[in-house]
């Protein structure tokens, strides 16, 4: 940075010569001569972690270029240059032999190239300081920094993307007077770079790594396609982690050896339908109606019939063919036909009503490019069936993210916060969406669900955990299910009673074994183990 501000006052200082003593002459010059414009790159600014860590940086580099009317001995040159350069000859050669005024050699190289470059005094040939992108961490959250690219280092994807007017900065300024062979005389004027702006995530490096590491193991030992997480901080909206597999080194994102599939950020940029997860909606719906409580029983058959479509539990070897469930068993063991029933006494409308209130259907506005609202069916579009298979999950798309905003809406007695990655740049939207008294009510049956229903492989020693577990049936093109790929999931909070982090773990496709409960709980308690250490928050459950 120091020899590019003694570069700059050096042109400057030209700066009067050319425009107060000389500039008459070059006037009178003008028919031999041309004005153009060199723009300087500005610093991009960093991009860190909560905690100052550094995630994306800047590196000075050095740029080789040519004015290959200046070049005496293309052939000589390119020799001397391609070895060092690592550039074939001929493309050199190429280069140095065209009829143009300038030509980049090599972009971006290391500065002791640029140092072995001059050394050979070749004439026509320079370097020229150049900041690299650069992401110190290597294989941590590449899907969500993105990357950079062109000749500015503009933000291609990811947050680089999202707050490139933010981090480019403004390009300097050179107007240059050159001769018509293409030869640099006089510099008419100068303006200086201004560097880019700092950019302070809300992520956590620490727990992003984490949550990482655990996604690539349960991938691996479940033979699963792909994973994707996020921990979302329910009473601000702050995303701690949001992170995906395959984990690559972020600095390789553009390399041709990483397939376009795994540089999406599937938390927001994917749809699937939801499965079991989706049921607490239904429940938040009748619970918020006042139509039942936590206490009402229900009388449940093997199978529920709903007009020509049969709906039966998951498992029905074991089950008596008559039993009797409250609406906290139902949840808790993830009743098919007991959910189903109470959508019946709901009614179209009021689902309807509590699945917009959650934020289905849209995006949630969050600060990263390419979200998708998912899909939610008109109410004009409801057919006899609809509303026995909405509310298991089914005939309705979700992202990840948006299905972890309604639970860390019910985490923060009910009120949903827009979810967002960047500290003090966002001024995130709150909407009730259920009263607070629902929302408790929700936390505790949650919490019977993991201590004595499906979610038993979510359980964290010392603390208390409410959530749900999750196995959706994934749609084939060309219409109906797959009996064989299945998303697996898990969402939860922790603590359950005042709750610090919301986390969903979804697990595509695996291939060992299929039930969300053993899939996608054990990777959430093992992120959420580590959250509550990381974070310093005590432990609450009786011991």
């Amino acid at each position: 940075m120091g020899s590019a501000v003694l570069f700059l006052a050096a042109l400057l200082g030209r700066t009067f010569y050319v425009q107060v003593v000389a500039a008459s002459e070059l006037a009178s010059q003008a028919d031999v001569q041309s004005l153009r414009t060199v723009l300087v790159s500005a610093p991009r600014g960093v991009i860190s972690d909560r905690e100052g860590d550094l995630l994306a940086v800047s590196q000075e580099m050095v740029s080789i270029y040519a004015n290959p009317r200046q070049i005496k001995d293309p052939q000589g040159a390119a020799t001397a240059l391609a070895s060092l350069l690592d550039v074939p000859k001929d493309i050199l050669l190429t280069k140095l032999s065209c009829d143009a005024g300038f030509r980049y050699l090599a972009r971006k190289v290391d500065p002791e190239i640029g140092t072995k470059v001059k050394a050979l005094k070749l004439d026509g040939v320079g370097v020229c300081n150049e900041a690299k992108r650069v992401y110190p961490k290597g294989a941590l959250a590449p899907q969500l920094l993105g990357f950079v690219g062109g000749d500015h280092d503009q933000g291609l994807a990811g947050l680089e993307l999202q707050y490139d007017k933010v981090l480019s900065g403004q390009p300097g300024e050179i107007r240059v007077v050159s001769s018509r062979e293409g030869r640099w005389l006089a510099t008419v004027s100068a303006k200086d770079p201004v560097p880019g702006k700092p950019l302070v995530l809300t992520v956590d490096a620490d727990i992003q790594f984490e949550t990482e590491r655990v996604l690539a193991e349960t991938v691996k030992e479940f033979g699963a396609a792909r994973a994707c997480a996020v921990v979302l901080d329910p009473q601000t909206g702050e995303i701690l982690a949001m992170a995906n597999t395959p984990v690559f080194d972020a600095n390789e994102f553009a390399s041709p050896d990483i397939a376009e599939s795994d540089r999406r950020n599937m938390v927001v940029t994917d749809q699937y339908e939801p499965g079991s997860i989706f049921k607490v909606v239904t429940v938040a719906a009748a619970l918020d109606a006042q139509i039942l409580t936590p206490q009402t029983v229900f009388r449940l058959e093997k199978q529920i019939q709903v007009y020509d479509m049969p709906v039966p539990e998951a498992e029905e070897e074991n089950l008596p063919e008559i039993r009797e469930l409250t609406v906290t068993q139902i949840l808790a063991r993830s009743s098919n036909v007991g959910t189903v029933k109470i959508a019946l006494e709901l009614g179209k409308s009021r689902l309807i009503n509590m699945i917009d209130q959650f934020g289905f259907g849209k995006p949630l506005g969050v600060d990263f490019p390419g979200e998708v609202g998912g899909y939610v069916r008109p109410p004009e579009k409801w057919y006899g069936t609809t509303i026995a298979r909405v509310p298991l999950g089914q005939g309705v798309a979700v992202t990840p993210l948006q299905m972890a905003a309604a639970y860390a809406a019910l985490a923060n007695d009910g009120v949903l916060i827009q979810p967002h990655l960047a500290k003090d740049l966002v001024e995130p939207w709150r909407r009730q969406v259920v009263t607070a008294g629902v929302a408790r009510q929700l936390r505790e049956m949650l919490t019977v669900t993991v201590e004595d229903g499906t979610g038993r492989l979510a359980r964290v020693e010392g603390y208390t955990v409410a959530g749900k577990t999750g196995t959706a049936q994934k749609v084939r093109p060309e219409g109906g299910y797959y009996a064989d790929r299945v998303v697996a999931s898990f969402v939860g909070m922790i603590p359950a009673r005042e709750p610090r982090v919301v986390i969903l773990v979804t697990v595509d496709e695996p291939t060992k074994e299929h039930w969300g409960a053993y899939v996608a709980a054990p990777a959430f308690a093992r992120i959420a183990e580590f959250a509550m250490q990381h974070l310093d928050v005590p432990p609450d459950a009786a011991q």
